[in-house]
C-alpha cells in the first residue's frame, strides 16, 4: 500500500480524533453546572435527614455551607488524584456475587452505595473528562505524522509480527521511542511480547487503512 495513502488516512483520523475530543471536552463544561448541583442537592438532603431531628432553626443554612465545603474538597480531591490512562469502567457484571439472603443485601447496598457516590461526583468527573479532552487534544496535535505512518505502513507490508530491533533497520531516520509510545494509542496495534518482541496489527485496523475507513 502507498505510504501517502496511509499518511492521509492517519491525518484524517487524527483530525476527526481531535473534533471529537473538543466535542467531549465542552460538552463536559456545558454540563458541569447540571451535575454540580445534582451531586450537591444530593449531599444537601442527605445532610438534612440525618439532621431533621435537630431544633436548631439555622440547619438548613449550616447544611448549605457544609455541602458547599464538601463539593469544593470534592473537586480539589478530583483534581489531585493522578488519573488512568484507560477508560473507567462504570458498570461490570461480577460472576462473583455473594450467595444467600445477607450476602444478597450486602451485595445490593454496595451497589446502591457505588450508584449514590457516582451521583454525588457528577460535577467533579465532568470537569475531569473536560480537562482530560484538552489534555488529548494537545496530545493528537504534538503526533508526529509523517513517523507514525511510516511505522504503520511498514506494519500494513508485514503479514507477522515486526520485531523491534527490526523498525530501525527498515526505517533508520526513525524515533522509534516516540512512535511507538504513539501507536499506543491506536486501537488494533498489537505489541507481543514473546521473543522476539515486537508490534504487529490486527485485522480491523488492516482493513481499517487498506480502505480508508474510521477505527
Amino acid at each position: 500500500m502507498d505510504f501517502e495513502a496511509v499518511k492521509a488516512w492517519f491525518i484524517n483520523q487524527t483530525q476527526k480524533q481531535i473534533r471529537n475530543r473538543w466535542l467531549l471536552a465542552v460538552l463536559g463544561l456545558v454540563l458541569l453546572p447540571v451535575g454540580t448541583a445534582i451531586g450537591g442537592g444530593l449531599i444537601y438532603v442527605c445532610l438534612l435527614a440525618f439532621n431533621r431531628d435537630s431544633s436548631d432553626p439555622n440547619i438548613g443554612v449550616k447544611c448549605l455551607w457544609i455541602t458547599l465545603g464538601i463539593v469544593l474538597v470534592m473537586f480539589v480531591v478530583n483534581l489531585l488524584i493522578p488519573k488512568k490512562d484507560e477508560p473507567e469502567t462504570f458498570y461490570s457484571e461480577e460472576s462473583d456475587a455473594p450467595d444467600g439472603l445477607l450476602g444478597s443485601y450486602v451485595h445490593r447496598r454496595k451497589v446502591q452505595g457505588k450508584f449514590i457516590l457516582w451521583i454525588v461526583l457528577t460535577g467533579p468527573r465532568l470537569l475531569g473528562w473536560s480537562i482530560y479532552s484538552f489534555k488529548e487534544i494537545s496530545r493528537l496535535k504534538r503526533r508526529d505524522a509523517h513517523s507514525c505512518a511510516a511505522l504503520l505502513w511498514l506494519l500494513t507490508t508485514k503479514r507477522s509480527k515486526l520485531p523491534y530491533e527490526n523498525i530501525s533497520q527498515e526505517l533508520d531516520w526513525l524515533d522509534v521511542e516516540t512512535a511507538l509510545s504513539e501507536l499506543k494509542h491506536i486501537p488494533g496495534i498489537l505489541f507481543l511480547k514473546t521473543s522476539p518482541a515486537g508490534i504487529s496489527m490486527n485485522d480491523e485496523l488492516r482493513t481499517a487503512i487498506r480502505t480508508g475507513g474510521d477505527i
